[in-house]
């Protein structure tokens, strides 16, 4: 399976159900760029690791920022999701806008009021009990001021994110500092090194 390939759509007709909505004045022409996300970033922004992100594509649709994030890493699981989901509700995301599990490509379930009145604690809510193939967690990040949601892929190494902040770099630390679980301490907002090429055969 090439890269991203997961999140493609049959004609592109289900993105829409996933992804924040512009208005149809402000809806502009989607353009897509795939950069590594290394280019900005100064030696003080990185710390003493290698980092987690392998490559991330940046997609543009009006005010809407997409960034799908592949993983340096194996794949994860459902586990994995929850706790993570768990984590960024806690440590960054305020207002807790959207909470949704199900399979990439049909209907989702919202539990947004469930996982709220659980005191967003996954084990509590009885839906999130049984495995499934997505989910995604939205409110405010604290972190990047904006709205911002992230769904988890279960069993790939994928990530996709939606903000409305339109900075690949930005958005490469928040993912890593996501990962690690660094909100709050001093490695909060700051990228792994490089990953290391490997040789070339002779």
């Amino acid at each position: 399976m090439k890269f991203f390939d997961l999140f493609k759509r049959k004609k592109e007709t289900q993105t829409s159900q996933e992804q924040p909505q512009p208005s149809p004045q402000k809806a502009a022409v989607q353009t897509t760029k795939e950069v590594e996300p290394t280019e900005k970033a100064e030696p003080s922004d990185y710390i003493d690791d290698i980092t987690f992100i392998q490559e991330i594509r940046h997609l543009s649709t009006g005010p809407w920022q997409q960034y799908d994030i592949l993983l340096a890493a194996s794949p994860y699981g459902w586990a994995y999701m929850l706790d993570s989901a768990q984590y960024l509700a806690h440590a960054d995301l305020e207002g807790i806008s959207e909470v949704q599990i199900g399979d990439l490509y049909q209907q989702k379930t919202n539990v947004t009021q469930a996982f709220r009145n659980s005191g967003m604690n996954c084990a509590q809510v009885p839906e999130m009990q049984h495995e499934c193939g997505m989910l995604s967690v939205a409110g405010i990040s604290k972190t990047l001021h904006a709205p911002t949601k992230i769904v988890w892929i279960n069993q790939t190494r994928t990530m996709r994110l939606f903000t409305l902040l339109d900075d690949t770099e930005m958005i490469a630390k928040y993912v890593e500092t996501v990962i690690r679980r660094s909100f709050g301490t001093e490695n909060a907002m700051k990228r792994g090194k490089p990953i290391p090429q490997k040789p070339k055969n002779p």
